[in-house]
Order: C-alpha cells, then structure tokens, then sequence
C-alpha cells in the first residue's frame, strides 16, 4: 500500500502523519525542512505533540547519552547554529534536535543505533526500546484511533513485516485499553511495537523483534531508563514488555502475554 503524500502548506494531517511515522521519506524531508524555518508549523507541531510535556526533561537522556560522536558533533552543531539565532533553545529546536536520534519515514520509526562498545545485541534493542517508551505519556497514545479495523491492519503489518501472527484476543490485560500496533525499525531488524494505556500506570508496549538465533528464555525483569522491563525469548523472537507499572504487576502481564503468545 502506498502512502499518503503531502506538500507544503502542511496542515495538521500532514502533522500527525509525520509524528505517527507514516510520512513517505521525501516528504518527512521537505516536512523537517520547513518545520526549521516555520515558526507557525512549529507551533503547531509543539501543540499536536503535546506542549505541556517537559521536552528539554524528555529529551535529556538521548542528549546526554548518545553514544556516536558523528552524530554528537552533528547535534552540536546544529544548536549552535540555533543559538546564534536566539538565546536559550527553543521548543523548536528540541523537536529538530531529536531528529538527530529518532527519525521518523516511509512509514516506519527508527530507532538510533547505539555505540558499537555494547556488546549485546538484544540488550541494545531492549534498551532503546526502554529509552524511547520513557518518552511516551498518556497523551502520547490518547487520541489514537484504537478501533479494531486499525487493530487488525497493524496486528496484519507485524505479521507481514517480522513473520508472526498475532490476534487481538490474544492481547487482552487486566485494566488495559489496547491502543496501537505499528513496526519500528533498528538497522535491518523489524520490530512490532503493541502498545496499551493502563488505567493506573499510562503506557505500556510489548515489543517484539526476530532473534538471529534461536533461544528460550524465562521471562526476566530488568529497570531500563526509568522503566520496568520484563523480557523473553520464544519461538525465535524476543518479546520484550516495558512500561511505568509495578514491577511485579508488569511480571504478571508478562506471564499472562506469555502464555497467549505461546
């Protein structure tokens, strides 16, 4: 299926594409481009993304722990050039500045690539997958269109894309409203993102991505950026739950995701 196109002047479909990744990768460019420029689109951009939110707060860690100096440089580079412009960093800039760590195109989210010293595959898409759920709030997901006929073409999407069919039944949680399904992208390695909000807790998401070797694991309870994590490895793909839950409550929802998807 193709995806939707949009040219300047980008109204706020054209916005929502963007930030739900579902852009084509020309125009997320001419998007990103003007969103530098236009203070209008900027605004409006800060407003659909939530402008309550603590963006510098939000966006501290991936500044303060971006492992490649290229991309550093970059990101140094760019503020700069933003503060010759006005003092202080405006909420403009940070949304441009996190570019240089999530880029978002042709339908799919990229998660940066962390420094080649971490040695452990998985653990590295368990930790980006960690850092990005960390920026996620209950508004994040709010306003999606969580019917199930988009349920079903993203549940269809993930089967496509990693190879393992899913049904929504099989996603059901105890105080949990299903809200999204949609890929991410590490490098070469396709990875589904199910996302709930939790009545007490907000975002939840198990994320699911294909295992070069097969292995299984017991389910495994980790902290990750300030979230709790609860990870296995079955049938040739790791399963990884993160969210802001209990950690003994998100053991329970891994064990019950567990048995469904076995």
């Amino acid at each position: 299926m193709k995806s939707l196109r949009f040219a300047p002047p980008f109204d706020d479909d054209a916005i929502v594409a963007w930030l739900d990744g579902e852009m084509d990768h020309a125009d997320a460019h001419a998007f990103e481009q003007q969103l530098n420029s236009d203070e209008q689109l900027a605004a409006r951009t800060a407003e659909l993304m939530k402008s309550n939110q603590d963006y510098p707060r939000a966006f501290a860690p991936l500044l303060d722990e971006a492992p490649s100096a290229r991309m550093q440089e970059k990101l140094d580079t760019y503020l700069g050039e933003q503060s010759t412009k006005r003092a202080g960093v405006s909420r403009r800039a940070l949304i441009a500045a996190s570019l240089s760590f999530l880029t978002i195109g042709s339908a799919l989210g990229y998660l940066v690539r962390p420094s080649d010293e971490m040695r452990d595959e998985n653990g590295h898409i368990r930790d980006l997958e960690a850092q990005y759920m960390s920026l996620y709030s209950a508004e994040t997901l709010l306003d999606l269109d969580s019917s199930p006929p988009v349920i079903e073409k993203g549940l269809t999407r993930a089967a496509q894309d990693i190879g393992l069919n899913v049904s929504e039944q099989q996603l059901v949680l105890q105080s949990a409203e299903l809200k999204m399904v949609r890929i991410l992208r590490y490098d070469s390695t396709s990875i589904a993102q199910i996302a709930w909000i939790h009545a007490d807790y907000g975002p939840m998401a198990l994320c699911i991505s294909p295992l070069e070797q097969g292995s299984r694991t017991d389910i495994t309870r980790e902290t990750r950026h300030g979230m709790n994590v609860a990870w296995w490895n079955n049938r040739g793909y790791q399963f990884v739950l993160i969210g802001r839950n209990p950690a003994s409550q998100l053991h329970e929802n891994a064990r019950q995701l567990h048995s469904a998807l076995s």
